[in-house]
């Protein structure tokens, strides 16, 4: 098989990234090189930023005498995949852009573009996942962080809806009345597990009414300066409160999870981003919550879904650029 190379981009709110994708067959995808720019955000910003964009993809290419078959981009965006067009990208002040389009032009390359959370789970799907387990097909994947994301590839596949988004996982619904989210919706996963409504709604709680806990001693009683790393460190410390909170928040993601394993059947459950490595505090409870709440017939102990389903959590910061060369190779040239 010939190799092929792709221009992998993962368009940031505050950096983009690059990365050359070197594909030796069709399961094997190898990060040659990768570097980052800052991102220059705003609407009338966009077209000088892509131009920034090409110039560095332009750079690579005379520098390592590379010849690129591809692109693939990643962006944090509601988007229809299809057509390749940004409709809102918030974080990058984004709206209404033609991006496939705009790049393919500037570039000379048949672009891809997609949503950076499904690109992400593709990147960990065949970076990590398919090394240590070879014949997994369906995996659902979390990115854990500020807010929650994540994707689905479904035999082999990356999951996509006819258009706009799917698998939007941060907004599956875990409390029918629950919260007001940034969405619009209540009760979303999101708004009682992304870091910034998790650490907010414990804020509230600790200003309403004083709690037993060693949370204000470890923000020299200044709740603002509140983070999931100070939440992980009074868990770490044995403090009941904190550790009460990250065993609702494993119990939420066991609520959604349950529903996706319900639905999809998936081999392996993947947890990704900051707020993913305070697995051992919140994953125990994810477990037992997916256990109470799958299907009835799931939970004997004779079926094999459960028992073989592995959780993995999964630690790196480049899965955006190796998913976003990957789709392109996978799109254009497999």
């Amino acid at each position: 098989m010939k190799v092929n190379y792709a221009i992998g981009i993962d368009i940031g709110g505050t950096e983009t990234k690059f990365g050359i994708i070197k594909c030796e067959d069709k399961n094997n995808f190898i990060l040659e090189h990768w570097w980052s720019i800052k991102t220059i955000c705003g609407q009338k910003n966009a077209e000088y930023m892509l131009d920034v964009i090409v110039n560095e993809v332009e750079k690579i290419k005379n520098l390592r005498s590379i010849k690129f078959d591809v692109c693939g981009v990643a962006v944090a965006a509601l988007l229809d995949f299809y057509k390749g067009h940004i409709i809102y990208a918030p974080n990058l002040m984004w709206g209404n852009l033609k991006l496939k389009n705009l790049l393919e032009k500037k570039l000379g390359l048949p672009v891809i573009i997609d949503n950076d959370a499904n690109i992400a789970t593709l990147g960990i799907f065949y970076s990590k996942i398919k090394h240590k387990y070879p014949k997994v097909k369906n995996i659902v994947c979390f990115t854990l962080g500020t807010g929650v994301g994540g994707g689905v590839v479904y035999k082999g596949e990356l999951l996509h809806g006819e258009i706009f988004s799917a698998t939007e996982l941060g907004h599956i619904t875990v409390e029918p009345d629950g919260e007001l989210c940034g969405c619009g919706n209540r009760g979303c996963l999101e708004r009682y597990i992304g870091a910034r409504w998790f650490v907010n709604n414990i804020i509230k709680e600790l200003k309403k009414k004083k709690v037993k806990t060693i949370i204000y001693k470890l923000v020299n009683n200044n709740l603002a300066d509140l983070n999931t790393k100070i939440l992980y460190d009074a868990a770490e410390k044995n403090d009941k409160y904190s550790l009460h909170k990250w065993k609702l928040f494993g119990k939420y993601l066991g609520i959604a999870i349950s529903n996706l394993v319900n639905i999809f059947a998936p081999e392996v459950i993947v947890f990704t981003g900051g707020v993913a490595n305070a697995y051992k505090f919140f994953l125990p409870y994810t477990i037992q919550e997916v256990k109470n709440r799958v299907w009835p017939i799931i939970k004997d102990v004779k079926h094999p879904l459960l028992q073989n389903m592995k959780y993995e959590v999964v630690a790196g910061q480049n899965y955006g650029v190796i998913g976003a060369g990957i789709l392109a190779i996978k799109s254009f040239l497999l």
